[in-house]
C-alpha cells in the first residue's frame, strides 16, 4: 500500500506543473484571499452546542466553549469541563487549518453546490512535518469563503467538513460546521474516550452503518480579538 503513495504524489506533481502560470496563480490569489480573510481573526471565543453521532459513544447534545488563537491553537470545552483537542492534523476550525500554514495551491476546475459556484482549490503542504498530506477546498470566489473541506491526514484518515455562514461571514467564521470522519481511521482525542471507558471500549467497537461519525457544532455567538492567554490551550 505506501507504494501507492508515490505515484499519486507524482501524479499531483505533474498536474501542477503542467498548470499554465496564469492557473497557478490565479488558484494561490485565491487561497491568498481566504487566508487573508480568515486572518483578520487572532482569536476568538464562540459559545454553541455540540450534537455528536458516533456509533459506539452515547454522548447527548452538549454546549460548548470553542477556543482559538494564531496560528493554530484550538480548543473545545463542553459545559462539564471535559475538553477536546483535536490531534493529528484533525480540525474543525478552518482557521486552524489554514493559519500558520504554507501550501501549493492546485486548481481543479468548479462545481456547482445549491446556489454558490465553487472553485476547487487542492492544497498540498510545504513543510514535511505538516500532519495534513492533501486538502481540498470548495470556495466562494466572490467572497473567499470555504463551503466545504476534504482533508487527509497522517494519523487520522479523510475527513471532511461543510461550512455554513451568517452574521459572522465577513470573518470567515460560520455559524455551523459539520464534521464527517472514519470511524476506523480516527483516534479519539483522550477528553471523548472517557465518556466510553467502563462501557463499551473502542478496540472492541465496529463501525456500524457507512462506518463514518458524526460531529456539528452549531454556533450562537463569537467573541473576537478579545485576546486568550497561552496556557488555555495546555
Amino acid at each position: 500500500m505506501k507504494n501507492l503513495s508515490i505515484p499519486l504524489f507524482c501524479l499531483c506533481c505533474l498536474s501542477f506543473f503542467c498548470l499554465s502560470p496564469a492557473q497557478a496563480q490565479d488558484a494561490n490569489a485565491l487561497l491568498a484571499k481566504v487566508k487573508a480573510k480568515l486572518q483578520q481573526v487572532d482569536n476568538y471565543m464562540a459559545e454553541g452546542e455540540m450534537a455528536t453521532d458516533v456509533t459506539f459513544i452515547n454522548i447527548a447534545d452538549s454546549k460548548v466553549k470553542v477556543y482559538f488563537r494564531q496560528p493554530d491553537q484550538f480548543k473545545i470545552v463542553k459545559e462539564d469541563g471535559i475538553s477536546i483537542l483535536p490531534k493529528g492534523g484533525m480540525s474543525v476550525g478552518l482557521n486552524s487549518l489554514l493559519s500558520g500554514k504554507e501550501f501549493i495551491a492546485v486548481p481543479g476546475g468548479y462545481v456547482q453546490e445549491g446556489n454558490n459556484r465553487l472553485a476547487v482549490l487542492k492544497l498540498l503542504p510545504v513543510a514535511e512535518n505538516n500532519g495534513v498530506v492533501l486538502s481540498t477546498l470548495y470556495v466562494n470566489e466572490k467572497d473567499a469563503l470555504v463551503y466545504r473541506t476534504i482533508t487527509t491526514t497522517k494519523d487520522n484518515g479523510t475527513y471532511e467538513t461543510s461550512l455554513q455562514y451568517g452574521k459572522y461571514a465577513s470573518w470567515g467564521l460560520p455559524d455551523k460546521v459539520f464534521f464527517v470522519f472514519n470511524i476506523s481511521s480516527y483516534k479519539l482525542p483522550k477528553g471523548v474516550t472517557m465518556e466510553y471507558e467502563g462501557s463499551k471500549k473502542a478496540s472492541a467497537a465496529k463501525p456500524a452503518g457507512d462506518g463514518k461519525g458524526r460531529v456539528s457544532i452549531t454556533y450562537s455567538r463569537y467573541t473576537i480579538n478579545k485576546g486568550l492567554p497561552a496556557d488555555l490551550f495546555k
